[in-house]
């Protein structure tokens, strides 16, 4: 019932009303103006030369483009976006279009389009964005690369071959290379000139309308189209074709259904990745992919029964539209109304563009689609990910795009199912006793041979009478053939006169040890930590732990530090503590772990019983200097008065045993003078009220009563269960420790 709620059977129209409001009103009606007007500038040449690319007449590109701009910006969920024909799309477009002729391209719109609808209405629109940057990235520069080599034939004044493959367009130039028009080329490269020339004298000047405007002009008054055989774009018609509906018979229904997906599906990641850009330039609301995809899919629709070509939001005009000062829908359907109006009073001029101008477009287009510096930066910082994009990249320019996405999202995929795989390992032995540790951590399993190899050629090493404690308390993922090799080791450790135990296994991965050896090996060789070597292994159990001890400094080295570099790099300059936390010493108890601290975090003060000692003017004490170090010198912000659940130091307080004057003993008995023993209670509740105790004890304090009454400090009295692993925080309003997970009270 939640799901149906957020289903749109009314394709988002309510969301819209407040968007198309602001079409009508005179507010930014200057500033859409403007912009919108700049992006049809930009938009004629390019949807021209997409065309072009695309295999389709020029006006099927300006009708495209009008329609788009329009039904996409009113249904659309990216305000500012501006949607039309696409660089990105126009291979695939001309692929289908060689397929299946014009009517069989219109045909595939509209089911492309009817598909993004039915993926906005029911909220599909997330799931288009699990594509992986780098196969994006290499698509995208596969498409450049395909159109830069598709229009050199064109560039070079020859008739395109029939086939637009890399090799069969390669193998045509060289067939009629000497039929090369060396003026057309010419004006290839004034175009190109132009181009990248004129944003360095005019940034704010559109370059690529006035670039195409020069060439045309000089192959008209030069007369280059008869002379030098120059081709033009031709008569366009000076209005809208009327709409009809596509004929259905046009592809067999599963070459329509497989084309119509591929093309929504590529339209719908180009969509929504350029959405994703827009948002980073606009700091209001962000894009909705899902309303997104509906106006998307309207667009389509609608542009089908008008005889054009699938449509994208698209990047470029967009980043325009907004740096123009667009400010709102209406923007991008002023561009389509000064689209509309160029066709009708300046068409035969239109017709007057040579073809080399718009190649010159495209190669513009293409180079920047390559994207060099992005296929740099990958390899600096992830090799694996360069290879998906030069896998992808590849796979497209000899293959075609749909094989091109799936070796890239085949070798994503894989890269990150080794990685997920990874087995770390640390082993160390000490000089000081006569055990191996291993620590593993990531994933164990079938992908960890490996690691399992490494750690048979450390066993098979070993020395008889020699103990191997293998540390799982960090595999994160176990699965029955990591299991199984756990149980090999076993054997070949034991059939070696060598003892292994595990430790630190997780309780839902028990289970894969359901054989016979592996209970075994759970019931007599699984230890919670060393100490429980002298219980099951006392001949050989080591009287020092100076070797456990060494074996964790290294590991924290190998991971810890080198995981957290920046971190360790500014505490080794100076630390910066939020939180006081004043504790138990019993082992139990760990600040850091209980609160997921980091080194930094936490100033801890630990001694027998969690105390506070009252204040009593000039005694100095540990627990005194510690506080007043921590509210003068560090930007300390709460305090923590930390007890736990059975506690040694309470037990001793409520025991009636007489025992020696000690020092302990004189501790245990100023925790005892501030319990009430008399109230029949249980040794937690004790400790519950230990920590209030310390907690008043704390406000004695002339530091602690000065930041207490600036507001600067705040004072927390917590308790930790040990078994159940919760904390519980005194809530004054209602005078009990509460859970701080909010789930449960203490009973």
């Amino acid at each position: 019932m939640k799901y149906l709620n957020t289903v749109r059977f009314n394709l988002g129209i309510p969301s819209l009303l407040q968007g198309w409001r602001a079409i009508f009103s005179p507010q930014y009606l200057f500033a859409d103006t403007l912009a919108g007007i700049t992006v049809a500038f930009i938009a004629i040449p390019l949807s021209l030369a997409i065309a072009l690319a695309s295999g389709v007449s020029p006006e099927a590109g300006l009708v495209t483009a009008i329609i788009a701009g329009i039904v996409c910006s009113l249904f659309g969920g990216t305000p500012l976006a501006v949607s039309g024909p696409a660089a990105a799309m126009a291979i695939i477009i001309a692929d289908n279009v060689e397929s299946y002729g014009i009517e069989g391209l219109v045909l595939i719109c509209l089911m492309a389009g009817l598909m993004q609808v039915i993926s906005g209405v029911f909220g599909l629109g997330r799931y288009a964005r699990y594509v992986p940057l780098p196969v994006v990235a290499g698509f995208t520069a596969g498409i450049g690369a395909i159109i830069f080599i598709g229009q050199l034939p064109r560039a070079f004044g020859l008739m395109p071959p029939p086939e637009s493959h890399v090799f069969t367009v390669f193998q045509h130039i060289s067939d009629y290379f000497h039929e090369i028009n060396y003026i057309c080329l010419s004006l290839v490269i004034l175009t190109l000139v132009i181009i990248k020339a004129l944003p360095k004298l005019l940034p704010k000047v559109p370059a690529i309308l006035p670039a195409v405007a020069v060439t045309t002009a000089v192959v008209y008054f030069f007369n280059l189209k008869t002379t030098a055989n120059i081709s033009l774009i031709g008569a366009i018609p000076q209005s809208l074709p009327m709409p009809t509906i596509p004929k259905f018979n046009a592809i067999p229904f599963v070459e329509l259904m497989w084309s119509s997906f591929t093309v929504y599906l590529l339209a719908s990641l180009e969509t929504l990745l350029s959405s994703t850009a827009i948002d980073r330039l606009t700091s209001g609301q962000k894009n909705d992919p899902d309303q997104e995809l509906i106006g998307q899919g309207l667009g389509n629709v609608a542009v089908s029964l008008f005889g054009g070509m699938p449509v994208t939001g698209v990047i470029a005009r967009s980043m325009v539209n907004i740096k123009a000062g667009a400010k709102t829908r209406r923007a991008s359907i002023i561009h389509s109304l000064i689209i509309l109006l160029a066709v009708v009073a300046v068409g035969p001029l239109i017709a007057l563009i040579p073809i080399a101008a718009l190649a010159a477009v495209l190669f513009s287009v293409a180079v920047g689609m390559l994207n060099y510096k992005e296929l740099y930066w990958l390899w600096q910082t992830s090799r694996s990910e360069a290879i998906i994009y030069v896998m992808t990249f590849l796979a497209i320019i000899f293959v075609d795009l749909i094989a091109g996405i799936q070796v890239g999202v085949a070798a994503a995929s894989l890269f990150v199912l080794l990685k997920a795989a990874k087995t770390h390992l640390h082993i160390s032995s000490s000089a000081h006793d006569n055990i191996i540790r291993l620590s593993l951590s990531g994933s164990l399993t079938f992908l960890s041979n490996n690691e399992i190899t490494e750690l048979e050629k450390r066993l098979t090493s070993s020395k008889p009478g020699e103990i191997a404690i293998i540390d799982l308390s960090s595999i994160s993922n176990l699965d029955s053939s990591g299991a199984a090799a756990i149980i090999e080791l076993f054997k070949l450790c034991h059939g070696r006169q060598t003892k292994c135990y595990i430790k630190g296994l997780s309780r839902r991965f028990e289970p894969l040890f359901h054989s016979v050896e592996g209970r075994d090996i759970l019931n007599n060789y699984y230890i919670v930590s060393e100490n429980e070597l002298k219980q099951k292994h006392q001949e050989s159990a080591p009287i020092s732990s100076r070797g456990r001890l060494i074996h964790g400094v290294q590991r924290f080295y190998a991971e810890r530090q080198h995981n957290d570099k920046r971190l360790f790099e500014f505490l080794a300059n100076k630390q910066d503590p939020h939180t006081l936390f004043i504790a138990c010493s019993d082992s139990r108890v760990i600040p850091s772990q209980i609160t997921s601290s980091d080194p930094g975090d936490l100033f801890i003060v630990r001694n027998v019983g969690n105390v506070v000692p009252p204040y009593v003017k000039n005694t100095p004490h540990g627990e005194a200097a510690a506080l007043e170090f921590a509210l003068t010198q560090l930007n300390i912000t709460d305090i923590v008065v930390c007890g736990h659940a059975n506690c040694g130091a309470i037990r001793a307080c409520c025991s009636n045993v007489d025992s020696p004057q000690t020092e302990l003993q004189h501790w245990i008995s100023n925790i005892r003078s501030q319990l009430n023993l008399k109230q029949t209670k249980s040794t937690d509740q004790f400790a519950m009220d230990n920590v209030l105790n310390q907690v008043n004890n704390l406000k004695q304090y002339p530091v602690v009563q000065d930041k207490l009454k600036s507001g600067t400090v705040n004072i927390h009295a917590w308790f930790y269960n040990v078994d159940q692993g919760l904390v519980y925080e005194w809530s004054d309003d209602a005078k009990e420790f509460k859970s701080i997970l909010g789930e449960q009270q203490q009973t």
